[in-house]
């Protein structure tokens, strides 16, 4: 019994925010080169279903150290933005001049699906900004 007991200090339960740290390493380090799309996959699919954290270590333990992907910052929600603008703009400026264009229609649909895309990842942007304020830039 007191092994058991033992055994169970060394190795804590992960949490779903464990695994989410390993998997944004895993992302991270797929998309610096260091991991093949099967081995990124596989690790991924491991991480979700660990247990413990020394199973999530293990996962990890061959790349470097602090590798992460970059947060949000206030200057990609402000380019954001800016895309919505400008898309609304084209938009606006298409249906008012050449409504009847052939390219000006294909224009006015690239705006229109700028126009629906677009914000919806700027929300999520604005939330992972502030989470990271609030969080002192620690995700």
């Amino acid at each position: 019994m007191a092994a058991a007991e033992g055994q169970g200090r060394s190795e804590f339960r992960a949490s779903h925010a464990d695994r989410e740290r390993v998997i944004r390493t895993l992302k991270a380090a797929l998309d610096q080169g260091r991991l093949t799309e099967d081995e990124h996959d596989e690790r991924t699919a491991r991480a979700s279903a660990s247990r413990s954290r020394a199973e999530l270590a293990g996962l990890i333990a061959d790349l470097p150290a602090g590798i992460t992907a970059v947060p949000p910052s206030v200057r990609d929600v402000r380019i954001a933005v800016g895309v919505i603008i400008a898309a609304a703009g084209v938009l606006a400026a298409v249906l008012v001049t050449n409504p009847d264009n052939i390219l000006a229609f294909m224009a006015a649909l690239g705006a229109i699906a700028t126009l629906i895309v677009v914000p919806i990842l700027t929300v999520g942007l604005i939330i992972d900004v502030r989470h990271q304020k609030r969080s002192g830039g620690q995700l």
